[in-house]
């Protein structure tokens, strides 16, 4: 076993991930009961991504040793990860039990900034630099709860603390990547962004890079073989293919590692482009140079919103889009709007980007409009419970490809930030965006647009979880365009 736990280590310091995985799963089903085999599986799981997996092996660690305050640390960070809030805060206030160490601190801050018990993890993270004025991971937690508020300045002061005292550290390098592209700083962002293939923050989920494969930096390849590898989600992807038709023409081709849904629609707007479905072991030895899809913009100069393409660079097939037309034409003098509400709920971030369908009720004063659900998942009581009748069309929805033309056919769409909302944006059709307070990077700080993508409108929260006058607007300027649009006019 200790051989075995041994090699696996060492892969991992290698950087070889997924066989350090194989290893520490053979080395953790030979030795069940030894605690630090357990943990050190768990660990590996955790920087894969495999957060159910690092969860068991967890608990039995935790079993074996229950008083082991790093692995109630860890545990806690897992269950976070996991989106078990409370019991992460459990194994954070049992840490500090038995280590009232600055790490137990902190642990136990981001398991309350977790519950939304904000003002409490403060305490936890003033704590902790009172004890320690210099611990970066304290800052880190700042910025991070400063985040959460949005107080943007305060992120970026605490994070700009932690590069004084860390200017190497990759949480700290992409947690300020962030806050630079947040505020248009894209070269500076952009800059920093590849850190995060170094991260082990928890909302970067960049677990697929193959380490050992050189990082593609835009130089000529010279017959090397070049992958765009598949990072983080669709919406990432449909962002980044903007940049496809700007790779350079080589031999071989370039291939681009694409999640299955996408692989019709990429294909047809791409052709000179190889794309392949996306696989977690697509051996590293078949690469010479890879590039994550999401550092795109790093090499293609983006320096400004100006150096952003905004414009449509994605089209629906016309077969199906004329087929989507005819199955919604009813002869009526009505406009068809779909909607998204909610995105996948096991995201980390979808607390605060989901907007429950009772907050849409303004749209219901909407006339002139016929709403379809293109929200994959939705069961009939979702649909019934909705404040406007609402078709279940999203039920006849294929592939990405089909959504698109669907999207085509549609007068508008209305989407919080899901994979449909790039879709929309990327397809160039008129897009409401309800934002929340909390959003990602890329929509900014406070404008009613976007470079990246020129149709689409963002109405924000202004303050924390309320809706009402974001769809209020929406409401409003949808019965504006509806005016403006309906035939005849």
């Amino acid at each position: 076993m200790e051989s075995t736990l041994a090699v696996a280590l060492a892969l991992w310091r290698k950087g070889d991930r997924f066989a350090a995985l194989g290893a520490a799963r053979k080395a953790a089903e030979s030795a069940p009961r030894d605690a630090r085999t357990q943990v050190v599986f768990a660990a590996i799981q955790r920087q894969i991504g495999y957060v159910d997996g690092a969860v068991l092996a967890l608990e039995r660690a935790h079993e074996l040793e229950p008083n082991d305050a790093e692995t109630l640390r860890m545990l806690s960070d897992v269950y976070r990860r996991a989106r078990r809030p409370q019991d992460a805060l459990h194994a954070a206030e049992r840490a500090l039990e038995h280590d009232p160490s600055t790490a137990s601190v902190i642990a136990l801050g981001h398991a309350l900034l977790a519950t939304e018990a904000l003002a409490e993890a403060e305490a936890m993270f003033e704590r902790a630099l009172v004890a320690d004025e210099r611990d970066v991971r304290a800052w880190v937690g700042r910025a991070q709860l400063a985040a959460v508020c949005a107080d943007w300045n305060s992120a970026v002061a605490a994070y700009e603390r932690a590069r004084q005292l860390a200017p190497g550290d990759p949480d700290v390098r992409y947690g300020i990547a962030r806050m630079h592209l947040r505020f248009g700083r894209y070269a500076e962002g952009f800059a920093e962004y590849p850190a995060i293939m170094d991260t082990d923050s928890d909302g970067a989920r960049y677990y697929y890079h193959r380490e050992g494969v050189a990082r593609w930096n835009g130089e000529p390849l010279d017959g090397r073989r070049l992958v765009i590898s598949a990072d983080q989600g669709l919406g990432d992807h449909l962002m980044m293919a903007r940049f496809f038709a700007a790779l350079p023409q080589s031999a071989p081709a370039i291939t681009v590692e694409t999640p299955p849904p996408l692989l019709g629609l990429f294909r047809r707007n791409f052709p000179n482009v190889r794309v392949t479905p996306f696989t977690y072991w697509e051996p590293s030895a078949s690469w010479d140079v890879q590039l994550p899809i999401t550092q795109l913009p790093c090499v293609n100069g983006i320096a400004s919103a100006r150096d952003i393409v905004g414009a449509t660079y994605l089209k629906a097939d016309p077969e199906r889009v004329r087929e989507w037309r005819r199955l919604l034409a009813d002869g009526s003098n009505v406009l068809n709007v779909g909607i998204v509400w909610h995105g996948n709920r096991d995201n980390t971030r979808e607390r605060w980007r989901g907007a429950p369908l009772q907050y849409w009720e303004p749209l219901a004063h909407v006339a002139g409009v016929r709403f379809h659900s293109l929200q994959l998942g939705a069961d009939e009581a979702e649909i019934l419970a909705a404040p406007f009748p609402l078709v279940a069309t999203h039920a006849s929805l294929g592939d990405v490809d089909d959504t698109a033309a669907l999207m085509t056919a549609l007068d508008a769409v209305t989407s919080v930030d899901t994979s449909t909302l790039h879709l929309a944006g990327a397809l160039g059709r008129p897009t409401w965006f309800p934002n929340p307070l909390v959003s990602d990077y890329r929509w900014g700080i406070d404008a009613v647009d976007t470079p990246w993508y020129d149709s689409v409108r963002i109405i924000r929260q202004t303050e924390r979880d309320d809706w009402a006058p974001v769809f209020s607007t929406i409401a409003a300027e949808l019965g504006e365009f509806i005016s403006r649009s309906r035939p005849g006019r």
